[in-house]
């Protein structure tokens, strides 16, 4: 399983990489600033907002809070286009630079290391960078130490063992190494380039797609499993099923309907996101009939089907 979430991890980043490219860091004229709206609106995303506020004087609508992480990025001027084109300029170097932990993912992950070994080694590759994304930058330099001094205890930013008793698992350290600070992509124009990873990590609403049978039958006492085609841009979800009358047809949590008693009720597949948005499917009418009955309107079925 754990192998699997890799190598997925591993395709999200690699799409990423295609799709995001690079994008120019030009200035902003005023006309250009009015006019820009993003295509996925950060204000449905309660992570990146904890970090930002809407202002509609900054030149991508948004500037860092000044309670939340980015609050040592507030004080500057975010309507200022000049001074956001420069931000945006070294965020985009900033991504560009985190492709070396593809690299270094895709390459451990050949090698069979173990989790734990990938997760330590990714983690400690992302304080560099961070770190490095500094190198002409001695302001900006002291500004990362000092948060990182204030947030967990030392400079170079959180160690693995620190990042494993907040998470609980060496997956999850894994992936938070690859996540993005989605409030500042959005002071920076950049939140629609990487919604892709947000949504796959979990961080905003999942869209979620899921397709049932429209009914199927079923012999009292006995039982037949569901198989719901669920397409979704996230993995970060949990399935569920509901019954709406399970004296009459119980289903478990595989998606497994039960006869109970004769009768008709309806299934339904629920999906429910990271962040505890639910998704429903449209009904399954479940009839629960006398064995020789099913027979009977299988081989109608059967019939009709060559008429």
């Amino acid at each position: 399983m754990m192998r699997r979430r890799i190598s997925w991890l591993l395709s999200v980043l690699m799409l990423i990489s295609a799709f995001v490219g690079f994008r120019s860091p030009l200035l902003f004229t005023a006309e250009a600033a009015d006019a820009f709206r993003y295509q996925h609106d950060p204000l449905e995303n309660t992570s990146a907002m904890r970090d930002i506020v809407a202002d509609e004087n900054a030149v991508y609508g948004f500037r860092p809070s000044e309670t939340g992480s980015l609050k040592s990025y507030a004080g500057a001027d975010w309507s200022d286009p000049e001074i956001v084109a420069k931000g945006r300029a070294d965020r985009i170097a900033y991504h560009e630079s985190i492709h070396s932990m593809y690299d270094l993912l895709s390459e451990l992950e050949s090698q069979g290391k173990s989790v734990e070994e990938i997760a330590r080694s990714v983690s400690a590759r992302r304080n560099e960078i961070r770190l490095e994304a500094y190198a002409d930058d001695p302001a900006g330099l002291e500004t990362l130490k000092k948060r990182n001094l204030e947030r967990y205890g030392h400079e170079e930013g959180p160690w693995p063992d620190e990042l494993y008793a907040q998470y609980g698992s060496w997956e999850t350290v894994l992936e938070k190494a690859f996540s993005t600070n989605a409030g500042m992509d959005a002071c920076l124009g950049l939140y629609d380039d990487y919604y892709f990873l947000y949504a796959a990590m979990g961080y905003v609403p999942a869209s979620v797609t899921i397709e049932l049978p429209d009914s199927v039958f079923c012999r009292r006492n006995s039982s037949v499993a569901l198989c719901p085609v669920i397409v979704s841009d996230t993995l970060k979800y949990s399935v569920s099923f509901e019954s709406d009358d399970p004296a009459v047809a119980a289903v478990d949590a595989h998606g497994v309907i039960t006869g109970r008693h004769y009768g008709t009720t309806s299934v339904r597949c629920v999906i429910t996101d990271a962040l505890g948005n639910r998704t429903v499917s449209g009904p399954c009418v479940v009839r629960i009939r006398p064995a020789l009955l099913i027979l009977f309107v299988q081989l109608l079925r059967m019939i009709r089907s060559f008429c």
